[in-house]
């Protein structure tokens, strides 16, 4: 026999068929839904003591009731859905539910096509639950006035669950109610209501609970966890959560069909899925390393730090270890159930492929079949990654692995939820940002140890973002660790004040004589730091670089230099030329290719080419300089800032135009970087010449690096550094100390007054268009493309698309020679495409026509020499896969 109340709230359904191949009902009533919801997030909760420690670290009450609160609010995430307007989305099925309703007036497909269920649900929430009221109707004005104002940032969390989170006031500005039919309205309220009361009874009331009680503050996990857990408790196979359509008779019932789901269908997809992670005991830092390999460094550091999240920073030279470190650290506090997964963001694709290629060796010591992922704009074309997710695959018996990896890899939303992320550092900040379903990527974030690689990379504006993740990373509760060689400690400041800006100052009085390497921990209202002033054993060993400043014309490479290279390379030495910009490099690259004899192997790196090609690039770069490689031959390699963040490459010689210092110190750290490597006569010690501007003022480097200030004192220090070489690690602190101090020097040039003036007004509008974007996140939500993307992380003017091509009698033809477009579908469409565009500078707009609707400029092209020439205004581009993109001023002929 069915009561009145449970044949009322079984007049719902909650999801149709979509396909004849289901199996399973036609429908799925709207109760046994959201039970499917609750029992992945039950079954998830009791799998990961992590997540219960985040969800539990900050409220008195005992864990059983928190997770009843999260329970029955989760439950409640489809409360929009006992709306008429929802069900008329499949009238065919409300008619079978409600046969009735054929003689009532019900909405037309306008009313219901684009109804908001989620929003619909914390709306009704507030209309069917506020107290007797005047004026706007809403009587929930003041929060002590009733228990239930304490649920608006649960249900704001749960209703938020299909992409975009809104407040009270939004919801209530934005929803309104069907009126048509006030019977049926009056139909659904009993039905909401009576659904909370069943959901009451089910979570809260075996914990001692009732609706009258408060519940906690809302975790920020909330919103994200609930999200994850509707997308696998719709995860409708022949195995798992099979439609059912019989009514529900009674709470026992209910309860059986919960436990039924718990035990089988939710164990089922959150294996399937690989969300739920099995750690190998037993964190040491010895088992991350090399076989023969001894701990070094701040490595011996590791297990002297604190137990407890917080946010490291780990400043050591390049070279030293510091992966390891993180990694170690970051194994330690997952195996105290502090986190469940490690996220690694560094700051471009190309650091990223390289980071996977060191994860896919440790990822094993770390988790058992771990889903390790790649998450940047053209992850999907990286071939290790594909031959990762290929081998899960062919895992007979250990379909985690390979489950985890097609769900996952399956949406952008879904990067975090494995293991281990290796990304991009836009990846992390989307958490922060106007996108949908932002809060799954802080769900992410937030379950897991951040280790963010090169943090002194990023700009005004990207630091802005990244101080808004630590402080969402310290109210969940969660660790980040910090990786720098090269961090001035005003930034260091920055970045610590965000996730705990109530803990003690460490710094010293001077930060000049601030030990180096150092480990520094905040959290909380706690300080501590960790050097190796007690183990001078450990202190990296010292060594020097001869700088040779150099004086150019705007610092460029002049043919006497260029030769000089040439020379060099033909003693065997390994040579490296650094540019600031890629129309230097490209120049000075063919001015070589005239110059170097057939026994020295010349080549060019830098950004100017297409996916395909600039891979390939890469690859041979690291083929050619990497660890352990042949070098038995001389070479050069022309490139730009590409080789100087986390690239494992090993140059004799290096040449580069000025750059502020923390930045040249990361190129020389591409300079004798392998102690085992054999060095040619007369490159034996470590020699850097510095192309420096003979003129005043920086010109078109100033237009690359615009804090004149930092790079008029580095050109400073160079200078005064005469003939005494460099000494290392000490230079870390004097240098970059002393040239990012925010006091001007006495006898500062007044054009780099007059410069930095310009730079601390739009250090000032970054920051500001940063506070902004993330104030801007709390209230809109842009579709999560990669358009609007890179449009919310980066500041300023974007690099522009170019598509060009060859038009040929049976369609465009790209620039691999291979794709015509029109002949592709559309996936291999989109694919080509990303393939083979190329990014320009935003300046080159005024030469180019209009952009697609993609915001992509198709130019036609004509094959010629190699490579593919294109009319531009009264000039002309020219693509070549040996140099890229260039663009000149002369005509085409």
């Amino acid at each position: 026999m069915v009561s009145a109340e449970f044949r009322r709230i079984s007049k719902y359904w909650g999801k149709a068929r979509k396909s004849d191949q289901q199996r399973g009902d036609e429908y799925h009533l709207l109760p046994y839904h959201c039970l499917d919801v609750a029992s992945v997030a039950a079954r998830w909760w009791d799998s990961s003591p992590a997540l219960r420690n985040l969800f539990c670290g900050r409220t008195d009450l005992r864990e059983r009731q928190v997770r009843a609160w999260v329970l029955f609010f989760i439950a409640l995430h489809d409360l929009g859905k006992f709306d008429i307007r929802f069900q008329g989305k499949a009238k065919d099925v409300c008619l079978l539910l409600n046969p009735d309703y054929a003689k009532e007036r019900v909405p037309q497909a306008s009313d219901c096509y684009g109804f908001d269920h989620g929003a619909a649900g914390f709306y009704w929430f507030i209309k069917d639950y506020e107290p007797e009221s005047e004026g706007d109707g809403f009587g929930f004005d003041e929060p002590a006035e009733h228990p239930f104002q304490s649920w608006f940032p649960w249900l704001k969390a749960v209703c938020g669950h299909h992409g975009t989170l809104r407040d009270e006031n939004d919801v209530r500005d934005g929803c309104s109610p069907w009126i048509e039919n006030p019977g049926l309205m009056q139909r659904d309220n009993m039905a909401r209501q009576q659904w909370i009361d069943v959901l009451a009874e089910l979570f809260l009331t075996p914990e001692g609970l009732s609706l009258t009680d408060i519940p906690p503050a809302a975790n920020p996990l909330l919103a994200g966890f609930c999200s994850v857990s509707d997308w696998l408790g719709s995860m409708v196979t022949d195995t798992s959560f099979v439609f059912r359509s019989d009514p529900c008779t009674d709470l026992d019932e209910l309860k059986r069909y919960f436990e039924q789901r718990y035990q089988q269908d939710a164990l089922q997809v959150l294996t399937y899925s690989g969300v739920i992670g099995d750690l190998n005991n037993g964190a040491e830092i010895q088992k991350l390393l090399e076989t023969g390999y001894q701990p070094r460094q701040l490595q011996v550091l590791v297990n002297d730090l604190p137990n407890e999240s917080g946010l490291t920073l780990i400043e050591a030279p390049t070279g030293s270890g510091k992966t390891e470190t993180a990694l170690a650290y970051a194994w330690r506090l997952l195996e105290s159930n502090l986190a469940d997964s490690i996220i690694f963001a560094l700051p471009t694709q190309a650091t990223a492929n390289a980071m996977l290629e060191r994860m896919e060796k440790l990822a094993p010591v770390l988790f058992k079949q771990p889903n390790l992922v790649l998450a940047h704009g053209n992850s999907r074309f990286n071939e290790k990654f594909q031959l990762i997710r290929q081998q899960g695959e062919n895992l007979q018996g250990e379909n985690a692995w390979s489950q985890c990896c097609e769900w996952i890899g399956q949406s952008r939303k879904r990067v975090f939820l494995g293991q281990i992320g290796v990304c991009t550092i836009d990846q992390v900040l989307v958490s922060v940002l106007p996108l949908r379903h932002r809060f799954v990527r802080g769900f992410g974030v937030g379950r897991s140890v951040l280790i963010v690689d090169e943090v002194h990379a990023y700009d005004r504006y990207m630091y802005g973002l990244l101080e808004e993740v630590l402080r969402d990373q310290a109210k969940m509760g969660n660790s980040a660790i910090l990786l720098s060689a090269t961090l001035p400690a005003q930034h260091k400041q920055l970045l610590q004040n965000s996730y705990a800006p109530d803990a003690p100052d460490l710094s010293d009085s001077d930060p000049a004589t601030t030990p180096y390497p150092l480990v520094s921990w905040v959290s909380g209202t706690q300080s501590r730091r960790f050097d190796l002033q007690h183990q001078p054993q450990e202190l990296p060993a010292a060594f020097s670089v001869q700088l040779k400043p150099r004086y150019s014309n705007e610092a460029a490479p002049n043919a006497a230099l260029l030769a000089e290279l040439v020379a060099a390379a033909s003693e065997g030495a390994q040579v490296c030329l650094i540019c600031n910009r890629v129309d230097v490099a490209q120049q000075a690259y063919k001015t070589l290719q005239s110059m170097v004899p057939q026994s020295i192997e010349l080549q060019l790196f830098h950004a100017r080419f297409t996916l395909h090609d600039r891979r390939s690039k890469e690859e041979k770069a690291l083929a050619s300089f990497g660890k352990d490689k042949n070098r038995s031959i001389g070479r050069v390699l022309v490139a730009t800032q590409v080789v100087e963040q986390s690239l494992d490459v090993d140059f004799d010689w290096l040449v580069t135009q000025i750059c502020p210092v923390d930045l040249l110190f990361q190129r020389l750290g591409r300079l004798h970087r392998h102690s085992n490597n054999v060095r040619p006569q007369g490159f034996e010690s470590p020699i850097a010449t510095v192309l420096l501007p003979e003129e005043e003022g920086f010109g078109v480097l100033g237009k690359i690096y615009s804090h004149t200030r930092v790079m008029w004192r580095t050109q400073k220090k160079i200078e005064e550094q005469g003939t005494s070489p460099l000494q290392f690690p000490a230079a870390y602190r004097h240098w970059i100390e002393s040239i990012y101090r925010d006091e001007p020097d006495e006898q500062e040039p007044a054009w780099v007054t007059a410069d930095m003036e310009k730079f601390e007004q739009d250090e000032f509008t970054s920051l500001l268009k940063a506070k902004q974007m993330v104030r801007w996140a709390k209230q809109v939500s842009l579709r999560d493309n990669d358009a609007n993307e890179r449009a919310v992380t980066r500041d300023g003017a974007q690099s522009l698309t170019l598509i060009p091509y060859v038009d040929t009698p049976v369609g465009k033809q790209l620039l691999d020679g291979t794709s015509i477009y029109e002949q592709l579908d559309e996936y291999r469409q989109s694919e080509a495409l990303a393939l083979n565009q190329v990014s320009v500078p935003e300046s080159w707009r005024r030469w180019l026509g209009e952009p697609d609707e993609y915001q992509r400029y198709w130019l036609e092209g004509r094959p010629q020499a190699g490579g593919v020439l294109i009319p531009i205004g009264k000039g002309s581009l020219f693509y070549s896969k040996e140099r890229g993109m260039e663009r000149t001023d002369e005509p085409v002929k």
